[in-house]
């Protein structure tokens, strides 16, 4: 949700969301997120929050922020095995796997997931934050 609140404008988010994608020195995603994300902006052009020209330039420009985009299949027996340890849909755990495997943090401002994987999880405003220390 970082990048489509970054990205559409959600007001509530926006430069919080922005001031992340920014600021993050790699930004690596499963190669899902692809799907995630072009189904969120349908759901916007359909709900006529925006245009379908508009639509595209968003994807183009979330394209153009992905460091590198991991195959899921190299991370989905991994996010099955966290999914049902956590009882959390896979979609999210695919994300939650790759940073483990990267050993790095995945910022999200999803509650349930940071709740149910706090060592590989961080909200925008703490990841900002820690940018500062």
């Amino acid at each position: 949700m970082v990048f489509a609140y970054a990205l559409l404008g959600v007001t509530r988010f926006r430069d919080e969301s922005l001031a992340v994608l920014t600021n993050a020195e790699d930004i690596i995603v499963p190669d899902s997120f692809r799907a995630e994300l072009v189904n969120v902006v349908w759901q916007w052009t359909r709900e006529n929050q925006l245009t379908l020209e508009v639509g595209i330039e968003v994807l183009t420009d979330a394209d153009a922020l992905i460091t590198h985009a991991t195959p899921a299949d190299e991370l989905w027996e991994r996010a099955l095995e966290l999914s049902v340890a956590a009882n959390h849909p896979a979609y999210d755990t695919l994300f939650v796997a790759l940073a483990e495997r990267e050993n790095t943090g995945l910022v999200t401002y999803d509650t349930k997931l940071r709740k149910k994987f706090q060592n590989q999880t961080i909200s925008p405003s703490d990841y900002l934050s820690s940018l500062s220390r």
